[in-house]
């Protein structure tokens, strides 16, 4: 993908502890590509999706350009380089994420040949921490169960509905959603509230990258919002990811959802950074 002796080079095996060392200097800010780093290591997508800056041994930066384009712990002089590169490149990603001033230096490169497509901004996203443990009256949250996947899946297109703004349904009719779903569920990464056989409360661990569970699709029906099951269910999801799966459990969440930052406060969780999300 890469003119040979430039700075910037495809991640090879030789060079991946070094990058995986790169990234988790900051593993909360990185969850998210660090953990697709971590899923590529050791087949081909790995130099098909992710670049590095700098020497092998040595780097100056990270890229994930897959599904998504993220740099990882980049200087200010990688973020240049790949953003020149990705801008002589026609987009495949359906996002730009990561933290707020690399999304910011990085777009300035890709700005002139990928605003046009542009879908939606979320230039402030707070990187939030679970720092405290909250006590609160118990919501009934359990991992999901195999066999469940027909009672989550209706939750999981509405919450991806709200929160995305695209319907997951489209291209494959949902088969490839649907098959995530199952995923999770087998890992025991699909956290619940159901009564009656319907989902009141859903979050997943979306992302697993050395000491950090980072959650994504918080969802509450709308029927039981405002009535204290997001702060319930958050409060014993910390609990319950920090048992099963990693000590710092994250999140982030776009600074316009006042409720869910209403709620995430509640359930002890505090702002330690800013992400930008470029939505396509």
């Amino acid at each position: 993908m890469f003119r040979r002796g430039g700075r910037v080079r495809a991640l090879r095996p030789g060079g991946l502890d070094a990058a995986l060392a790169l990234a988790l200097t900051d593993p909360i800010t990185n969850a998210l590509a660090g953990a697709r780093l971590g899923e590529a290591a050791r087949s081909a997508a790995l130099a098909q999706e992710f670049s590095i800056s700098g020497e092998e041994l040595r780097p100056e930066g990270v890229l994930w350009h897959g599904v998504n384009l993220s740099p990882m712990s980049a200087t200010e002089q990688a973020l240049d380089d790949f953003g020149r590169r990705m801008a002589g490149r026609g987009r495949r990603a359906s996002s730009v994420v990561g933290d707020r001033a690399a999304v910011q230096r990085l777009w300035e490169h890709l700005a002139p040949s990928w605003g046009a497509d542009v879908r939606e901004y979320r230039w402030s996203q707070p990187l939030l921490l679970a720092e405290e443990t909250v006590s609160s009256p118990p919501a009934g949250l359990r991992p999901a169960r195999p066999g469940e996947e027909s009672a989550v899946f209706p939750a999981a297109v509405a919450m991806f509905r709200e929160e995305v703004g695209v319907d997951p349904l489209l291209g494959d009719s949902g088969r490839s959603y649907r098959a995530r779903i199952a995923e999770l569920i087998r890992h025991r990464r699909t956290y619940v509230v159901i009564e009656g056989g319907q989902v009141l409360f859903k979050a997943d661990v979306g992302a697993i990258f050395g000491p950090v569970a980072q959650i994504h699709g918080v969802w509450v029906r709308p029927d039981r919002r405002g009535q204290g099951l997001g702060r319930a269910g958050m409060a014993e999801l910390v609990a319950q990811v920090r048992r099963d799966h990693a000590p710092q459990v994250t999140l982030y969440v776009n600074d316009f959802n006042a409720p869910a930052r209403r709620a995430y406060a509640a359930a002890g969780f505090h702002q330690v950074g800013e992400l930008t999300t470029i939505l396509f």
